[in-house]
């Protein structure tokens, strides 16, 4: 345990060191986040070039949709206007007037595309028409849905009345003046018109075309019947994409083939159009498009980090090397050699060489005249230190003189006391000033080594002592370590001196330093001496109490005394001093 506590924090101690991070990686790093938004845009202004290319490409769809299925709307719409006017027309007129026949027979007449024409009553039955005859239409489910939301309608039938084909029938409801639902206006043509029409267009064997009302009734198709749902897009239903607004959208059909779907409306309300296509591959270039919007930003980076990363190597980080090696060479040998790959260096740099240069020739110069200035010291210490040597023996040596020509016995024991006491001196003036390190002194061991000299001293002239040490590691300044061993010096002097044999017959001393339990940076000092049993102790006064009284006052200590148990205790308990900084006065 050391008697100096936590050491101090240095003024000194070199700064804390983050994690390591090369320049060329710091300049990496902001290049890249300076560049990364021009390859952003880069990349977000070809991501929105395909974008505008596949919103084309659907607009395309859309308009080729419309196109395919030209014929049907045509025919839809016209028929869809004819039935307006023919509603109007039989608003009021009887279903059996023979002019309500002349007039569908008239309408049939001028549009040759129709193969029928008839006013058809709420129930299905219909007398006026252009075939003159009375008759029930075969679409009794659609008459009676109509009957029930009268509204313009689009129907297929398979087998028309008057041709035995399959037709497409156009019907719009006929109300009474007072808003009474009459019937209806139905027009028909067959579909082989459409698919003639659409046969002349050229519009190629890879699309798809089914036409269909709002409640998904196919009223065309491209296909065979018996594969038209498997030319609907997957998951999808017609009455789902019925209405709203013109739209493209790419799915797979129901066999499970990737298209592209368009949806058209060719009568709102009434008919809509459904067409596919294979499914588009990557636009044309798109791979090489998206790679050259990379590529761009990529290179620009590259060259820029080339750039950057060889300048700052030539510019900066190579003399900075190189200023590195001169200062490492001048902190572990103390020379100053010459730095190389500076003559091209910037001027910054440049200066930085002179202040090194300049510093380090300063601290050169200092250390030189420190160490004249120590070696000084040193001389002129170990003069002092043999000078007091000298003046110790030339006193002890005049001692012996004054004990010889003494003939009084006690003048002759005052002088032998003076002696122990002026060997004691030399003992802590030989420990403390002859050490290495003069600045710290080791408590424990200055007291071990002055107790065995005064009971070696002691035991030529006095019958022999048990001594036992109990010493803890202690560091001291000198300040305070002569006082507490010349204390110690006389403490022990004294115990020698009454040490008595105690109960079982021996004769003993004990020297302890130990940490005061009662607070940190502490101690305490014990110094014990065996006493005969019933031996009475009486207050001292001599000239030794005097001087543990003094050395205590120098140390700041308390000291505490007595005897108990056949032994006699001096306890000092004193703080050590805190640690001064070097330089500190």
């Amino acid at each position: 345990m050391s008697g100096r506590g936590q050491p101090a924090p240095q003024d000194d101690a070199p700064p804390r060191r983050g994690p390591r991070r090369s320049l060329l990686t710091i300049v990496a790093a902001v290049l890249t986040l300076a560049l990364l938004p021009v390859g952003s845009l880069a990349l977000l202004q070809t991501l929105r070039s395909i974008e505008v290319a596949d919103e084309n490409y659907r607009n395309d769809r859309l308009a080729e949709a419309v196109r395919i299925a030209t014929p049907e709307r045509e025919a839809i719409v016209s028929s869809l206007g004819l039935a307006t006017g023919l509603a109007e027309a039989l608003a009021t007129r009887a279903p059996d007037d023979p002019e309500c026949t002349a007039l569908m027979r008239r309408t049939v007449a001028r549009h040759p595309r129709l193969g029928f024409a008839g006013f058809v009553e709420p129930g299905g039955r219909t007398a006026c028409n252009s075939t003159g005859a009375a008759f029930t239409v075969s679409l009794a489910e659609t008459a009676r849905r109509l009957s029930a939301d009268p509204r313009p309608d689009v129907t297929f039938n398979p087998a028309g009345r008057v041709s035995d084909a399959p037709v497409i029938v156009v019907s719009h409801p006929v109300h009474a003046p007072g808003g009474d639902l009459r019937g209806f206006a139905a027009l028909s043509f067959p579909v082989r018109l459409l698919d003639e029409a659409r046969a002349s267009m050229g519009i190629g064997p890879e699309a798809d075309l089914v036409t269909f009302t709002p409640e998904g009734e196919v009223i065309t198709a491209s296909t065979d019947a018996e594969t038209v749902d498997d030319a609907l897009p997957a998951g999808m239903t017609l009455p789902g994409l019925a209405g709203g607004n013109a739209r493209s959208f790419a799915a797979r059909n129901g066999a499970g083939e990737a298209r592209q779907f368009a949806v058209v409306s060719l009568a709102p309300g009434a008919a809509y159009a459904l067409a596919s296509w294979p499914a588009r591959g990557p636009l044309p270039g798109q791979t090489l498009l998206l790679l050259s919007s990379l590529s761009f930003p990529l290179a620009m980076w590259l060259v820029s980090l080339a750039v950057a990363l060889l300048s700052i190597h030539r510019l900066v980080l190579r003399p900075i090397g190189s200023l590195r090696r001169a200062m490492r060479s001048f902190a572990d040998r103390r020379k100053i050699p010459a730095t190389r790959d500076l003559s091209h260096a910037a001027a910054e740099l440049r200066d930085i060489e002179g202040t090194f240069h300049r510093m380090a020739e300063t601290i050169a110069h200092d250390e030189a005249d420190l160490e004249n200035k120590i070696y000084e010291r040193e001389v002129l210490l170990r003069e002092v230190h043999h000078r007091v040597k000298n003046n110790l023996q030339l006193m002890s040596s005049i001692m012996n003189m004054q004990a010889r020509r003494a003939t009084s016995p006690e003048v002759r024991a005052a002088i032998r006391n003076l002696q122990d006491r002026l060997a004691s001196l030399a003992t802590v003036h030989r420990t403390l000033y002859q050490s290495g390190d003069m600045a710290q002194v080791r408590a424990d061991a200055l007291i071990e080594e002055v107790v065995r000299e005064l009971v070696a001293l002691a035991s030529s002239a006095r019958a022999p002592v048990d001594l036992r040490f109990d010493l803890d590691p202690v560091t001291l300044e000198p300040d305070q370590a002569a006082p507490l061993a010349l204390l110690t010096a006389e403490a022990a002097t004294n115990a020698l001196k009454y040490a008595a044999p105690d109960a079982v017959g021996a004769r003993w001393l004990r020297v302890a330093l130990k940490p005061d339990d009662a607070a940190a940076a502490r101690f305490v000092l014990t110094v014990e001496n065996s006493l005969a049993p019933g031996a009475e102790t009486e207050e001292a006064q001599g000239l030794g109490s005097m001087l543990i009284r003094a050395f205590a006052s120098q140390l700041e200590a308390r000291v505490d005394h007595g005897a108990t148990d056949g032994r006699y205790t001096v306890a000092v308990r004193f703080a050590a001093a805190p640690e001064r900084r070097q330089g500190d006065g």
